[in-house]
């Protein structure tokens, strides 16, 4: 495997400019969510929901995981991933509690279940589709996009731990389920935003432009792990552009660190190296399900192809593999060595 060498690790210096940010921004319908993000840098809309039909960028419906799986993996493939890249810069996924559950619904049918709650014995319904949801989230966050992620609010109550005061709190949608994936895309994101609506102006009759909450208060969650200003007023896709730079400026500053352009990492791993943990899976799953491990493959480096041809150009499809492999072994409750 890949050397890793802990004592010549080196400090990494802050990302300027949006690339490889993870935003997510939540509040109810009308407040200017897609409208704004659709304004980004080169955007494609991924539609879990019918909300891009009055916005113009380029767009595709997602109805299925699996075609979520598929548009991931063209984004990162490497022999066109510079043609991807230099066509879109902004992915939006729209809505991310959608997302979720195309995901979980993607296992249960494996299953043959309704709920993830169903699967019984050594499996886990959420673990599972935490697990592959996690993956691809990944997968897809670590290339140098911007990936911002459009949801809802649910409205809870919470009690201050102090007075015992019951008061409202919003949140984006499906975080109060510890066991699902929205809790984690909320942890996950650089920057997690609630869009306030401010009702109509009494003179013109025209909508108030939203105002973005940026730190978590009393009765809204939000949070950065940048020392972002609390509100973008208006919420404009320039000023929250403006925001962010701003944000990562000043976290280095206090840091004491300095400021690059992003720079896409390319894995350390080398073709060997993916050889040699894709070969036990390959052993396990061969006899079990020999058909999805050859689509997983000809999916990948294309049919006829074998994963012994691969070459140092294929990482990103090796990965793919891989992923794919471990994600088929713990469906089926296999544990490999």
């Amino acid at each position: 495997m890949a050397k890793i060498d802990l004592l010549n690790l080196s400090e990494d210096a802050f990302m300027s400019g949006m690339e490889g940010k993870k935003i997510l921004v939540y509040g109810v319908n009308d407040t200017g969510k897609t409208k704004q993000l659709t304004k980004l840098d080169r955007p494609l809309l991924l539609m879990t929901e019918s909300g891009g039909s009055a916005v113009k960028c380029r767009k595709l419906s997602i109805d299925t995981w699996s075609k979520f799986k598929d548009v991931v993996s063209m984004l990162s493939k490497e022999s066109t991933f510079e043609q991807m890249y230099e066509s879109y810069r902004t992915i939006l996924i729209d809505t991310g509690e959608n997302l979720v559950d195309l995901s979980e619904r993607a296992v249960c049918n494996q299953f043959g279940v309704r709920d993830l709650s169903e699967i019984q014995g050594k499996q886990n319904g959420y673990k599972i589709a935490r697990g592959d949801f996690n993956m691809q989230i990944s997968k897809l966050t670590a290339l140098g996009y911007t990936v911002a992620f459009i949801c809802h609010e649910e409205i809870v109550e919470l009690e201050d731990e102090i007075t015992g005061e019951v008061y409202t709190f919003t949140q984006p949608k499906g975080t109060s389920n510890e066991k699902s994936s929205m809790r984690m895309l909320r942890d996950l994101c650089d920057f997690c935003i609630y869009l306030r609506p401010n009702g109509i102006d009494k003179e013109t009759f025209e909508t108030i432009p939203s105002t973005a909450i940026c730190h978590r208060t009393k009765k809204v969650f939000a949070r950065s792990r940048f020392a972002i200003q609390t509100f973008i007023d208006p919420f404009t896709a320039n000023g929250l552009v403006e925001a962010i730079e701003k944000a990562v400026a000043k976290s280095a500053e206090e840091e004491g660190a300095d400021i690059e352009a992003y720079k896409r990492q390319k894995d350390a791993y080398t073709k060997d190296d993916y050889l040699a943990i894709i070969q036990p899976y390959m052993a396990k799953l061969w006899s079990i399900c020999q058909d999805d491990v050859l689509g997983f493959v000809e999916n990948e480096l294309g049919e006829g192809k074998k994963v012994s041809e691969a070459t140092e150009n294929d990482l990103v499809a090796l990965d793919n593999i891989y992923n794919n492999l471990v994600t088929k072994a713990t469906l089926l409750g296999i544990d490999i060595d």
